[in-house]
């Protein structure tokens, strides 16, 4: 996982939601810290709210109140695949195999049929992450692969509680594009103006779906 990914340390990427046209979710990575703005567009406003963090903790948002998730992608490529996967409770001990759909997947934390416990599922032959299980019905799954700058970036995922689901795009706007440090201030984030807290579908499923049980 590291020899195929641990070079990404720079990104942007967009994530949008079919399910809600007029919300977006844009995610930059760099300088070991990830930055969200998560954006709501409802029919008399429209609603942003920000954060910045590092490996599964946020450190400032804006405003304040707004408690978003940690970053979606950080579940994807985080900075230390092991040991940041382990701190969100996955046992590296425990090892399978099974079938993604129509994938074969090696499993990280899981035995076989186990699909409560934390666990993340790869492609068996290049490594990609397809699955990531935070917990009990608490479901992301990445997919529709292709190669760009020369990793293998997904473009749809899903999100899933039990049997909700919320589909998304992610569009990836750079990689490994020098970015400032500015961007990944927290004194920035919290300094930032015209932040709103979003009420809409997709972000509470966002917030309940990501969230992490285990202390961080």
């Amino acid at each position: 996982m590291y020899q195929k990914y641990g070079a990404l340390n720079s990104f942007e990427a967009e994530l949008t939601f079919p399910s809600e046209p007029g919300t977006k979710l844009v995610i930059k990575r760099g300088h070991d810290h990830w930055q969200q703005t998560f954006t709501e567009a409802g029919s008399n406003a429209t609603v942003e709210a920000k954060s910045v963090g590092q490996y599964f903790k946020t450190i400032a948002q804006c405003p304040a109140t707004v408690e978003m998730p940690v970053s979606m992608l950080q579940f994807w490529a985080p900075d230390d695949p092991v040991s940041d996967w382990m701190s969100i409770g996955m046992n590296n001990a425990t090892k399978s195999y099974g079938f993604h759909e129509d994938t074969p997947a090696f499993v990280f934390g899981a035995e076989q049929g186990d699909d409560r416990s934390p666990q993340i599922w790869f492609d068996n032959e290049n490594f990609a992450p397809l699955k990531v299980v935070l917990g009990p019905q608490q479901e992301i799954s990445f997919g529709t692969y292709s190669k760009f700058a020369g990793f293998m970036l997904p473009h749809t995922g899903t999100l899933k509680m039990g049997e909700d689901v919320l589909d998304f795009n992610i569009q990836w706007k750079s990689i490994r594009k020098k970015m400032a440090p500015a961007v990944f201030s927290p004194a920035a984030i919290k300094k930032s103006n015209g932040c709103g807290v979003p009420s809409g579908h997709v972000y509470e499923f966002l917030k309940k779906c990501l969230r992490l049980n285990k202390s961080e």
